[in-house]
């Protein structure tokens, strides 16, 4: 027996070759594919087909079956194509190996797959390249989105340029105080254009007018709650919920204090849920001592729900929780459970003034899977400008309870409202000043 391998770009040509050289009566006995290496180091490389074949120059017994054939996937074809092509009625005839001619037609329809599948395995071996730095493939795209933030930014700068400097009057420089207190261009465009389509270009020459419907159309887009302490219809429990940082021990210290001022023989609670920051307990217990009103601390969801079974008769109860990551989502499905399991608490989420306005947002969405029925800002004394805060809250559509500046309590905190939103925004008057004494010494935001 002879072995020969023959390379050819496609199956077809290496079968013509074995023809032409071993003659019609070669056995396949393999074939692949082989990626070889021409040129300097290898750099022009092709794909090859690589055949194997066979021939026998002495005849075999009859009742001897050739001891090599075709590959699996080409005899099955051959076989398929053999049997469907011979009738049924005729007997079964012995088995023969496949003529030349029938390979051939063969190879013509596994050539374009067997090239298929080729490309394949090369987008797979990229791909799979591609993952080991994934920098590969999202630096570009981020190049490309950066690009386009850019574009579409100078253009949609470039129309409100247009827009503002086609206000009618003097509202061009109502545009630019609300710009300069940290108002979104837009919003302060949109709020311009609204005075002028209700009194007209002839009724902007009455400052006054334009001044006083410029702060109403700004209140409308806000919403507050009617904050109180009180006892209304039957038991009233808050919940303070936020990240680390915003000041909510010290806002519970606050309304607890209130309720105190306004009424003090209201019965008032304390619960803190906060046992992972060090000393956390420590202080409120300081404020609870002080105020002299009870304090509760829960380290699991039963024994919050036993403190609210122990405190039915409690007028208010204010409930203060471990800051946590807006991306903790075990925190948050703790959050949810509890308040699952008590329908009527109040959930205010606490956000500080001087954090970034995207920030916020972010957090604002985050927490209200909870959900949050109110809004309390604080550390007012911290931030020179109040506009990204009404940008915030004219956004999220949450009402805001209160508003809190400084560490005083509870004087440094103080029900909002819509119109004490907007005189910040405009800077008057100064936040939340007091010429009484202190009723208790402040202490460090938590």
């Amino acid at each position: 027996m002879k072995l020969k391998r023959f390379e050819a770009l496609s199956l077809q040509e290496a079968l013509q070759a074995v023809k032409a050289e071993l003659g019609p009566d070669a056995v396949i006995v393999s074939s692949r594919r082989l990626q070889k290496s021409r040129g300097l180091f290898g750099l022009l490389s092709q794909s090859v087909i690589e055949v194997t074949a066979a021939v026998d120059r002495s005849t075999p017994p009859a009742d001897v079956e050739p001891a090599v054939t075709l590959d699996s996937s080409l005899q099955a074809l051959l076989k398929q194509s053999t049997s469907s092509s011979r009738p049924s009625t005729e007997p079964p005839k012995a088995k023969t190996e496949p003529t030349f001619s029938e390979q051939l037609k063969v190879a013509a329809v596994l050539d374009p797959v067997n090239q298929h599948l080729q490309d394949m395995k090369d987008e797979i071996q990229r791909l799979r390249e591609s993952q080991k730095d994934p920098e590969q493939t999202l630096g570009p795209l981020r190049q490309e989105i950066e690009g386009l933030r850019i574009v579409v930014s100078q253009v949609l700068g470039s129309q409100m340029q247009k827009r503002v400097e086609g206000l009618p009057g003097d509202l061009l420089e109502d545009y630019q105080t609300l710009v300069s207190h940290g108002i979104e261009p837009q919003l302060a465009h949109q709020l311009l254009r609204s005075v002028v389509e209700t009194l007209g270009t002839v009724g902007l020459g009455n400052r006054e007018v334009v001044t006083n419907l410029l702060q109403d159309r700004m209140e409308e887009m806000v919403a507050v709650s009617n904050a109180s302490v009180s006892r209304n219809y039957g038991q009233k429990i808050m919940m303070l919920v936020g990240p680390t940082g915003v000041g909510k021990t010290t806002t519970i210290a606050k309304l607890a204090g209130m309720a105190r001022a306004q009424n003090i023989e209201r019965n008032t609670v304390l619960i803190t849920l906060d046992t992972y920051r060090v000393a956390a307990v420590e202080q409120l217990r300081v404020f609870a001592k002080i105020l002299k009103i009870p304090l509760e601390v829960a380290v699991s969801q039963q024994d919050f729900l036993g403190c609210l079974s122990r405190h039915q008769e409690a007028d208010l109860i204010l409930i203060d929780t471990a800051g946590r990551s807006p991306k903790d989502q075990a925190g948050h499905d703790e959050l949810m459970a509890m308040t699952r399991e008590v329908c009527k608490i109040e959930t205010h989420l606490v956000l500080a003034a001087p954090v970034a306005e995207s920030v916020q947002l972010d957090i604002i969405r985050r927490y209200q899977s909870l959900p949050v029925q109110n809004i309390i800002m604080t550390k007012l004394d911290e931030t020179p400008r109040y506009g990204s805060m009404y940008n915030v809250l004219s956004q999220a559509g949450i009402p805001v309870s209160y508003l809190s500046a400084g560490q005083r309590v509870p004087e440094d905190l103080e029900p909002a409202t819509r119109q004490r939103l907007v005189d910040l925004v405009w800077g008057e008057p100064q936040v939340l000043v007091h010429d009484e004494p202190a009723t208790l010494v402040g202490v460090a935001h938590s």
